[in-house]
């Protein structure tokens, strides 16, 4: 368990919708997983911009119980590879007209490995605030080439965006590579671990590339158990950064950036208050991606998006009669959700969660 009983972002966190807009992927990572599956058929548009609708009035919801400083809201499409869906164009345009008509701050950005031809790219780029540009290291040297071209062009339209170089240990002097390439452009970027189930040694870091990544040498007892199993380090068991990274604040607003223990089972948590999650192929809606708890307490979805109504008027009602419940957190390990305000003791929770709130 970690060394402190508060958890909480220093800049208070926008709500963060993360859509699943389609599976399929023009890439085959080894480190995706369930990510992307190219069997999927793109869900059909129609079915894409009911689902836009069901997360505005989603939002519009949650942010009339927030402070009005901190009414701000983001969509993030992502996928599978959110430009692989035909119908990207159509659907960024359909959700920036509804955002304009509502009286909360909403953004709207994309996670993308930015692989596409350049026209394409450009008309996408119009419609879009921000972007997460993934850098993958077991693409093609052609790929990768793409991917730079396209990053320098969102330079040059002065876009928001970040390169989060997603750090594969076999692939490491690759991932050195583009980030001095980063750093030469003078192109935000973060590093990004890979997270991984922890018999999954493919993974794992040396004890260099864990010091890399982390800014700090394991202890001794872990590195002598590291060289006797030779299976390098898991830095999914051992803590994390931010995924967008923020910095975050303990007690006495000791601040941190890499979480070193990142489990927090049994923890008061406001992760429902400011994620979504939505897998558009299987019709699953989450409070979040990676614990999946909802705020019944359990692990799983709240809903489908067949039942948006009635998931819509639950929240309704539970917001009028100031009944949402506070989510005890059922996991062992924190990924997604870290930077939402969480307590180990109800008081203190009690206590910080009133700055996020009216």
């Amino acid at each position: 368990m970690p060394d402190f009983n508060i958890l909480e972002p220093l800049v208070p966190a926008t709500f963060q919708v993360a859509w699943e807009s389609t599976l399929k992927c023009n890439l085959d990572c080894s480190y995706c997983g369930d990510g992307h599956d190219n069997s999927q058929k793109h869900p059909e548009l129609s079915e894409s911009l009911s689902t836009v609708d069901f997360i505005i009035e989603y939002l519009d919801l949650y942010m009339r119980i927030k402070p009005d400083n901190q009414k701000k809201a983001n969509i993030n499409i992502q996928g599978g590879e959110s430009i692989f869906h035909p119908n990207i164009n159509e659907i960024l345009q359909y959700l920036n007209n509804q955002k304009k008509h509502k009286n909360f701050f909403l953004s709207v950005s994309l996670i993308t490995n930015a692989i596409t031809g350049i026209n394409r790219w450009k008309k996408i780029v119009e419609l879009v605030d921000s972007f997460t540009i993934s850098y993958h290291s077991e693409s093609l040297k052609k790929q990768q080439e793409i991917f730079r071209k396209n990053v320098l062009y969102l330079k040059e339209k002065n876009k928001g965006f970040h390169v989060a170089v997603i750090m594969h240990p076999k692939h490491w002097n690759n991932c050195l590579e583009i980030i001095e390439w980063c750093k030469k452009n003078q192109i935000k970027h973060i590093t990004r671990q890979i997270d991984h189930h922890w018999s999954d040694f493919r993974f794992n870091y040396t004890a260099q590339q864990a010091e890399y990544l982390t800014g700090s040498k394991p202890p001794d007892l872990m590195s002598k158990v590291v060289h006797f199993f030779k299976n390098g380090i898991d830095l999914s068991s051992q803590g994390r950064a931010c995924c967008g990274n923020n910095t975050l604040c303990s007690e006495k607003n000791n601040q941190i950036s890499y979480v070193r223990d990142n489990k927090f089972k049994g923890w008061h948590c406001s992760v429902d208050r400011f994620f979504l999650y939505i897998r558009q192929t299987t019709g699953e809606i989450f409070t979040n991606k990676d614990c999946e708890m909802n705020i019944d307490g359990e692990i799983g979805p709240i809903g489908f998006l067949s039942e948006s109504n009635e998931i819509l008027d639950n929240l309704r009602n539970r917001i009028a009669n100031n009944t949402l419940p506070t989510i005890i957190c059922r996991k062992n390990t924190c990924w997604c959700g870290l930077c939402a305000p969480k307590a180990k003791y109800k008081d203190d929770y009690d206590n910080i969660i009133k700055k996020y709130r009216k």
